[in-house]
Formats: C-alpha cells, sequence, structure tokens
C-alpha cells in the first residue's frame, strides 16, 4: 500500500496516510484538528539508484512546477 501526503485546508496541517490506491483521493480527516476538509498533495519520489538518487516530484501544491509558489507558500 502506498503512502500519500494530504494538507488540512483548515489547521494547514500536512501529514501522511498509508491507503490503497481506490481510496487515494477519497476524503481523510485531519490527524491534528480532525477536520474533513482535507486534499491530497503531491510527493517527492526519492529513489536508490546504483551511484547515487533520484528524486523527482514538486515539494509544493500539484500547482507548482518549481516547488515553489504564492499559492502555496513553498
Amino acid at each position: 500500500m502506498p503512502i500519500y501526503e494530504y494538507k488540512c485546508q483548515d489547521c494547514g496541517a500536512r501529514f501522511e496516510a498509508l491507503r490503497s490506491i481506490k481510496d487515494a483521493d477519497t476524503p481523510i480527516h485531519c490527524k491534528k484538528c480532525h477536520s474533513g476538509q482535507t486534499h491530497r498533495i503531491a510527493s517527492a519520489c526519492f529513489t536508490k539508484v546504483s551511484g547515487g538518487s533520484v528524486t523527482s516530484g514538486s515539494s509544493g501544491c500539484s500547482g507548482c512546477s518549481g516547488g515553489s509558489c504564492s499559492s502555496c507558500g513553498h
């Protein structure tokens, strides 16, 4: 089962959850304030390869292409 990252729209907390692929976009309660106003966010992917490592994805919101924008505060 993959680990997904979520962000609470009420308190701004980010948290991870181990969920099946079919439940990835199903609402989940915030682990900090218990709000149901959460959404899945894009996660960076880290892969260990022979001779180094590769990181892909954005550490920002799904609207960020470079991992830094004013809309999500990254």
